[in-house]
């Protein structure tokens, strides 16, 4: 009676093992062909932010499945951005390799945020893929903070402190306002700003910009040569390729023996 109870458990045992092979077999494999981002070094393998007109260096491994035995045939770089699949900025293919390894330099011109995928294909369309986020951000120079200026003139002497910028202030209008005006050999572009356009520009871009877009002037008569006041005067100049944005703030005039002197004090940026 043993015996025979011993022999139907070794039957049952068998017939599980059976079951489960037969099962194991029958489960689909997975025949997608692998791949890899190259992580040392310079390469980049993760969410990354970089400036606008940079690039990144990305690196990959890929290899056929072992299962399907199909040779890998296409491979690119692509991006989705807004949900939207990109054009590819990598197209490889009409290749037959079991191992695929190639870097590339991506420079992104454009501002923008969304996804790079590598993927890669094998004989029987069979697909892979790794990704990261790629944000790219504006390229942009912040202005300078703020620093003092102070144009001065004495009696009917050449004013000083405006070489810097590109102008000059050597006489006074019949209005008795200050005549300041582009420099022999100066300032390229001398603009008037609105107020709010000394704190709104906060970029060398945008400075740049605002004054390439004005009207340039032949001369600026803003400040009183006569009565002491404060100001709210924004000027911006373009000298020797370097833009300026100028606030004046205040001016005083003196009277003594030796002349009339008159002080404009203010900030700029650059």
């Amino acid at each position: 009676m043993k015996k025979l109870s011993y022999l139907l458990g070794l039957m049952l045992i068998a017939g599980m093992v059976f079951t489960s092979c037969k099962k194991d077999d029958d489960e689909p494999q997975d025949l997608k062909p692998s791949i890899a981002f190259k992580t040392s070094g310079d390469y980049i393998s993760s969410d990354v932010t970089i400036n606008q007109g940079e690039s990144i260096l990305v690196g990959v491994l890929c290899s056929s499945n072992q299962n399907s035995g199909k040779k890998l045939t296409n491979f690119k770089i692509y991006m989705i951005i807004n949900n939207v699949t990109q054009p590819a900025m990598v197209d490889s293919s009409g290749f037959s390799e079991s191992v695929f390894e190639a870097n590339y330099t991506i420079t992104f011109p454009d501002v923008l945020d969304g996804k790079l995928y590598a993927e890669i294909t094998d004989k029987d369309g069979q697909k892979n893929s790794l990704s990261f986020n790629v944000t790219v951000e504006e390229d942009v120079t912040p202005l300078g903070v703020p620093e003092d200026l102070t144009w001065q003139r004495v009696g009917s002497a050449a004013a000083t402190g405006l070489d810097m910028f590109g102008l000059e202030w050597t006489s006074n209008g019949k209005e008795v306002n200050a005549q300041i005006t582009k420099a022999v050999g100066g300032a390229e572009k001398f603009v008037l700003l609105i107020p709010d356009e000394w704190t709104s520009i906060e970029t060398v871009e945008d400075l740049a910009a605002a004054v390439e877009a004005g009207e340039d002037m032949d001369v600026y008569e803003g400040i009183s040569a006569e009565t002491s006041s404060t100001y709210d005067e924004v000027l911006a100049t373009k000298f020797n390729d370097e833009y300026f944005i100028i606030h004046l703030e205040n001016a005083t005039i003196e009277v003594n023996l030796s002349g009339t002197t008159i002080t404009i004090t203010g900030k700029y940026k650059k």
